[in-house]
């Protein structure tokens, strides 16, 4: 796919995030809500501050069938906690409500829980916003998540997690003595940069399904990526669907990411297709991060976010498109 064009997001309350965009998660509403048919919930995170890592609510401004290029803040969906931090937030519209999650990470409230990471949500109608008080998805080990980067979703038997579920280190790699420590997490990070060694693991695509998208939902397994290149670690993924299919737009690694797309005829079984959607080397850009895509009138959108040439902690949103028939010709 073409790189597509930079988009405009305008600062949400402070300035110091310099309009950095992560975690992207974009939605059209067939029905205007409050007003407008397009929604973006994403985090800023300059220069990998976790402290500003809190869900943006924004909406989108299009002249045209295109997807929005201008966005605009709407309300921040959850402050900077006082321990632990914020990220990976997702949404979907279900009849006239806006759902909205996000994963808190060693906060009080996952704390509270029993948890280490906790999945939590917010409801947005039209009039209010109801902040629900249970993890949606739970997590309990410390160097393991089954929850990266979560997506919820209706479908015809229920609501549907889908997430990447990650191994972050090795136990087996860590020390007691801090020095120590230190020493062997630089040289593991020295390895992975050089792409020779991670401790890092990257499972797969776990599922999780509930009756009920504001309860608790229960944890099913983690499906391998068939067909998945031996050199991608999936890091992080969106999910839509097209003519009763699902696909999973993923990121294919921490960093230095190709963007690809897998399909699933069942739901839970994912094939990756053979050829990326964008690679840095095709696009020339750097910091490829976390996708969000889906079809609009036959038209595929994707939304990622890329480093600023000049200032590598700045993160900017793109967004680009083709036909998805052309598309899926293109990449098998």
């Amino acid at each position: 796919m073409p790189p597509g064009d930079a988009c405009r997001v305008e600062h949400f309350k402070f300035t110091q995030n310099k309009g950095d965009v992560v975690h992207p998660c974009v939605r059209y509403s067939v029905n205007a809500f409050r007003g407008h048919n397009w929604w973006m919930v994403y985090t800023p995170y300059y220069n990998a501050d976790a402290n500003m890592e809190n869900p943006i609510l924004c909406f989108g401004v299009s002249d045209s069938d295109t997807g929005p290029i201008n966005w605009t803040p709407y309300m921040e969906i959850i402050g900077r906690p006082d321990t632990g931090y914020n990220s990976d937030p997702t949404m979907f519209f279900d009849s006239t409500k806006l759902h909205i999650y996000w994963r808190e990470n060693f906060t009080a409230k996952t704390l509270r829980d029993g948890l280490t990471r906790g999945t939590y949500s917010c409801i947005i109608s039209e009039s209010d916003k109801l902040s629900l008080d249970i993890p949606i998805l739970s997590e309990h080990e410390e160097f393991e998540d089954k929850q990266v980067s979560p997506v919820i979703m209706n479908s015809l038997s229920g609501y549907l997690g889908y997430a990447m579920h990650i191994t972050f280190l090795n136990p087996k790699l860590s020390v007691a003595n801090k020095y120590l420590d230190r020493v062997i997490r630089s040289l593991i990070g020295a390895l992975a940069t050089l792409e020779i060694f991670s401790d890092k693991k990257s499972h797969g695509i776990s599922i999780w399904k509930s009756d009920d998208p504001c309860d608790s939902f229960k944890y099913i397994k983690t499906v391998s990526i068939e067909n998945c290149n031996k050199l991608y670690k999936p890091w992080h993924l969106d999910c839509f669907e097209f003519e009763s299919r699902l696909y999973a737009v993923i990121q294919t690694t921490q960093c230095n990411a190709d963007i690809c797309l897998a399909v699933s005829d069942d739901w839970e079984k994912f094939v990756m297709f053979p050829n990326p959607l964008i690679t840095g080397e095709s696009i020339n850009k750097k910091g490829i991060y976390k996708p969000t895509a889906f079809v609009y009138k036959d038209i595929f959108y994707l939304y990622y976010t890329a480093q600023n040439h000049n200032d590598r902690s700045l993160n900017i949103l793109y967004v680009t498109h083709m036909p998805i028939n052309d598309l899926l010709d293109k990449i098998k």
